[in-house]
């Protein structure tokens, strides 16, 4: 099968497994800090938790921000290996020493630690910008199919869980080993051995994909009214984002909970490493489901059944006092099944709206769509961590010590009540969203004879 026919079609086993490998060395970096980062700040480090949310808010939106004029800078790439896999190579090794030095503790305190906490937070990100926005991108570019990527996020999820799984059963036994009782020094050099196996991963991602010549490759790069113009009429990315950047606050306030719930509700904190490593586990058979849930159901047919199952969820943690280490291990499982339901299709969903956008603007712009679509994303989860931490400070949380029953119970709504909103409003979203089932098909057959019909008046 040519790249050509790759582009617009099946994609092999191969292919895809090459191409979803390096989900597994971006979210070994993305799933430390989104369970870890956020402890390590407060209860390693030492900062409030104001500051340590202000600071996590502050880098996630940065990294929102540069997120388009990464995807702009990709998207007018030229290389003989093409638009975005050079990114991916070039980037590994700058990417893997700016995670360590995001668990590096300075010898500071006070503002000092603060602006070197911050500094190595902003340098990873920019590094993680840089591999992730091109990868990413090749999701629109290694097949136009709809079906084909429905498979492609499903292959991605499982290695993106498969990480997840890695990185919560490891952690906590690698910093161990490496601390020796000092959790500063166990973290540090726990990040040095994840940075050294994402590094030597994104490399067979460069070997192993191809980017396929697509007709829309012999126009001049878009200029950048012209990335604008195409994403200011694309009502279908518009909606996605909404329902995403909602949908984050329900993802980012649980996920971050986890740690801080069985130190401080169940009193036993390292079975917090089972409970994380149960759920990526189980993440395995899910992603499979909810693959099928979408082929059966439709991409909103899919996040809808997400959304109603962890409402449901939700609704049962609140009314329930759950101490014990198995009952708190099923409901962070139960809410997770959701929550990676919605992250497939998402991820699902998000390419489809690059030939939405073409099709409304004339102008395929797919590193700027995903390099935005990603900024959204990444702002949500900043000010969902700022908000957490700043409700932790609100309801008298205080690091390493017994919380009072008023702080439990202000902990329990934080976890309960901001992602129900924000599930809530995703679905609005979603309910609006214009590519319903079979639109997609529609599109891109209608994109395909305008193509031919240029063809033919060149000729």
């Amino acid at each position: 099968m040519s790249d050509s026919e790759q582009g617009a079609g099946r994609l092999s086993m191969k292919r895809k497994a090459g191409f979803a490998i390096g989900d597994y060395a971006c979210n070994l970096y993305w799933q430390s800090i989104s369970l870890f980062l956020m402890y390590y700040y407060t209860d390693v480090v030492g900062l409030p938790a104001t500051t340590a949310g202000l600071i996590y808010m502050v880098a996630s939106i940065f990294d929102g921000a540069i997120d388009p004029v990464m995807g702009a800078i990709a998207d007018r790439t030229r290389t003989r290996w093409g638009r975005y896999r050079p990114w991916i190579l070039i980037g590994a090794i700058p990417l893997g020493f700016s995670f360590a030095a995001l668990y590096w503790k300075p010898g500071l305190d006070g503002l000092g630690l603060v602006g070197v906490i911050l500094a190595t937070h902003l340098v990873f990100r920019v590094a993680y910008t840089a591999v992730s926005i091109p990868y990413s991108s090749l999701t629109a570019r290694i097949t136009t199919s709809s079906d084909e990527r429905s498979g492609l996020a499903g292959f991605r999820m499982f290695f993106a869980t498969l990480a997840g799984l890695t990185i919560s059963f490891l952690t906590q036994p690698m910093v161990a080993l490496f601390g020796g009782g000092d959790q500063a020094r166990g973290f540090f050099y726990a990040a040095c051995t994840i940075a050294l196996v994402s590094t030597s991963i994104l490399p067979l991602v460069f070997l192993s994909t191809r980017e396929p010549v697509l007709p829309s490759d012999d126009n001049p790069a878009p200029r950048i009214r012209d990335y604008w113009r195409s994403i200011r009429v694309n009502r279908a990315f518009w909606l996605v984002m909404v329902a995403i950047t909602s949908a984050a606050l329900c993802s980012t306030v649980i996920g971050k909970s986890v740690l801080y719930y069985f130190k401080y509700f169940v009193n036993d904190e390292g079975s917090a490493r089972y409970a994380l490593s149960i759920k990526s586990a189980a993440g395995l058979l899910i992603i499979p489901t909810w693959v099928y849930v979408t082929k059966f159901t439709g991409k909103r047919g899919a996040w809808f059944s997400a959304t109603g199952w962890a409402l449901v969820g939700l609704a049962i943690f609140s009314m329930f006092d759950i101490r014990d280490v198995v009952g708190t291990s099923l409901m962070f499982l139960f809410l997770h099944v959701a929550i990676l339901g919605l992250n497939m299709t998402y991820w699902s969903m998000l390419p489809d709206t690059v030939e939405y956008g073409e099709w409304r603007s004339g102008v395929r712009a797919e590193s700027f769509i995903f390099g935005f679509g990603i900024f959204f994303q990444k702002v949500a989860l900043g000010l969902a961590a700022g908000l957490l931490g700043a409700m932790l400070d609100l309801v008298g949380y205080v690091p390493n010590v017994e919380q009072t029953p008023e702080t439990l119970h202000g902990i329990k709504l934080v976890i309960t009540v901001f992602p129900t909103i924000g599930l809530i409003l995703a679905a609005i979203a979603m309910w609006l969203h214009p590519l319903r089932r079979g639109e997609h098909e529609r599109i891109s057959r209608e994109l395909a004879e305008r193509r031919l019909a240029v063809e033919h008046a060149a000729d």
